[in-house]
């Protein structure tokens, strides 16, 4: 109804706007219409008279007797009868009168000077308050006909036959105009009587039609679906389903009576009745579901919990391992580490006292010196390493200054180059400022990196030390590059594990443990910074250290530290963070 009401009110204002507009167009052209109709009934006596001068002012020998009953007198005498007798006014006038009587109101002379200024307009109308009346006003324009020369022809000032002087006009001026006033009540009374009728008429009919529409959709649309919502309401309450359409409730206010639908409403509840038998087979099935699929829950559950049980004993016997393996690396270093500085130390008394003629004894002894020296080196990697696993190397955060480390590692290794015939060299650019750092793991990263550049360079061949600062970074960048052996790029990924070299050849022909490059990628990632090689089989290693000016102490990192490593799951992402550079391009080889 709401809907109804929103569409008919509209349509109702528009058909009485459109009534009352057209009402009034039609009694304005009616009371247009009588005037028109009394000018010309008026203009057709006028030209009676004006045609039968002659018979009236003729005797019936032809002799002249005027009797002064020429065409505008017998005009306007008609027209005051006519004004006296009946509610409608007609008269003549002039902008220049003959007769006072005649004179213009100021309605009558603006049409007359329109006439004037423009021949083309003929008639002038509007509604206007006479004597505290309303009237319809109508003044049409009079033009010069060949009857009217006689007397207002020329030549102009001439007295005429009724002894006014004449005008001089011609045939087609205007002579004046012909004024009618028409009373508006009774026209206005027939229309709104006529407007009211066809207003009443429409608003029935509108009434009719919302009441049809009302009990049409009450029938077919809105009691079957209040049926289909009181069958829904059982059906949500599980207590049935109306398969038949005769087992439906049928609400009071129906008292009984048989149900009436459109043909989509029935189509609605066949769904219906398809949607309640299945909802009705879901409900027969769901609870032994539910109950299957919980004892299903509880028994994956138990195993979960038996599975994470074993995880967790798993990981613990894992964890004692792992102490196990580090206490006992750590043990077996440390007790190998004193026999075997005793060793050098010995040795290095028996120097002194071995004939310096004696060739072999001294050859002997440098033997001794070199492989405890090599054994020496291995036993603190293993120590560090061991540390590290273990959870107990921690930083010494002090100020550092790089031109002490690679001097100290410069005169500790080039005596081995030198006897090697390898040529090594250092710089450390002017502007690498000092650096809060550990002074002792930095030593041990260039020691190892280094040495290991030595021992895979050839005699003849070069290492070179240089150390300089990456201002955008805020970092000190330390490059060790040889011309060894270099590495091939598919063994690149394993140079930094524990243990690893690039093969068995390299272990019989240069020795060593592997743990050198895992011990350097460890250390480096305590101190918060990269490394990374760049390596070409038969030219040559480059590796590339990149240490930041501020260290942080983070405690202790496990051997997973040190990103950035060429080859490793991370490797690509820490270049990428550190801008790149030789450090993120290939690796070195089996160090």
């Amino acid at each position: 109804m709401g809907l109804l009401l929103g569409v008919l009110l509209p349509l109702s204002a528009a058909y009485v706007a459109f009534t009352y507009y057209d009402q009034r167009e039609r009694t304005v052209s009616e009371m247009l219409e009588k005037s028109r109709v009394l000018v010309d009934e008026m203009a057709a006596f006028w030209e009676f008279v004006s045609i039968n001068q002659d018979s009236i002012n003729y005797t019936s020998d032809g002799a002249y007797d005027y009797k002064g009953l020429h065409c505008a007198i017998a005009g306007k005498s008609v027209a005051a009868l006519f004004t006296r007798d009946s509610d409608y006014s007609i008269r003549f006038t002039n902008l220049n009168p003959r007769n006072f009587n005649n004179e213009p109101d100021a309605y009558e002379a603006e049409a007359l000077r329109a006439f004037d200024a423009d021949p083309g307009v003929t008639e002038r109308y509007g509604f206007a308050e006479v004597d505290g009346q309303s009237v319809f006003r109508y003044v049409s324009a009079m033009e010069v006909s060949e009857n009217c020369i006689e007397c207002h022809g020329g030549p102009a000032g001439e007295i005429d036959a009724t002894g006014y002087p004449k005008e001089g006009w011609k045939v087609g001026d205007v002579a004046g105009a012909v004024s009618v006033e028409v009373p508006t009540d009774l026209s206005f009374a027939n229309m709104t009587a006529s407007f009211t009728n066809n207003v009443l008429f429409f608003l029935l009919l509108m009434a009719c039609m919302a009441a049809v529409i009302y009990v049409v959709l009450s029938r077919l649309i809105t009691n079957p679906l209040t049926d289909l919502r009181a069958s829904l309401a059982l059906v949500a309450d599980g207590s049935r389903t109306f398969l038949d359409r005769k087992e439906r409730p049928v609400p009071p206010s129906r008292d009984g009576r048989g149900l009436y639908a459109s043909r989509e409403v029935e189509d609605l509840f066949e769904q219906f009745d398809h949607m309640a038998q299945r909802l009705t087979d879901m409900y027969a099935n769901l609870e032994s579901q539910v109950s299957e699929r919980t004892e299903q829950l509880s028994a994956a559950n138990l195993e979960l919990d038996r599975q994470r049980r074993r995880v967790e004993e798993i990981n613990a016997q894992l964890a004692r391992d792992n102490r196990y393996k580090s206490d006992f690396l750590a043990i077996v270093s440390h007790e190998l580490r004193t026999p075997l500085t005793s060793i050098l130390a010995f040795a290095d008394l028996m120097a002194d006292t071995v004939d310096p003629a004696d060739a072999a004894s001294r050859r002997q002894l440098e033997e001794i010196e070199k492989n405890g020296a090599v054994l020496l080196e291995m036993v603190d990697n293993v120590l560090e390493t061991a540390r590290i696993q273990a959870g107990s190397e921690r930083l010494n955060l002090e100020l550092v200054d790089l031109n002490d480390i690679v001097g100290m590692v410069e005169a500790s290794n080039q005596p081995v180059a030198l006897k090697k015939g390898v040529s090594m060299s250092t710089a450390v650019d002017a502007d690498v400022p000092l650096i809060t750092s550990d002074w002792e793991k930095v030593r041990r990263i260039l020691v190892n990196l280094v040495s290991n550049a030595v021992k895979f360079t050839p005699a003849g061949g070069r290492v070179d030390v240089h150390a300089t600062w990456v201002p955008e970074r805020s970092r000190v960048r330390i490059d060790v590059a040889d011309t060894g052996i270099g590495i091939p790029s598919d063994k690149q990924d394993l140079i930094f594990g524990r243990f690893t070299q690039e093969n068995m050849s390299t272990v019989r022909r240069y020795g060593g443990s592997g743990l050198g490059l895992s011990l350097v990628k460890d250390l480096v990632g305590m101190l918060g910074g990269t490394v990374g090689v760049t390596s070409e089989v038969g030219k040559g290693s480059t590796f590339s250290v990149e240490l930041p000016q501020e260290a942080q102490d983070a405690g202790v990192l496990d051997g997973a530290a040190g990103e950035g490593l060429p080859g490793g799951p991370s490797g690509e992402a820490a270049c990428a963070r550190e801008g790149g550079g030789s450090a993120c391009e290939e690796g070195e080889g089996a160090r």
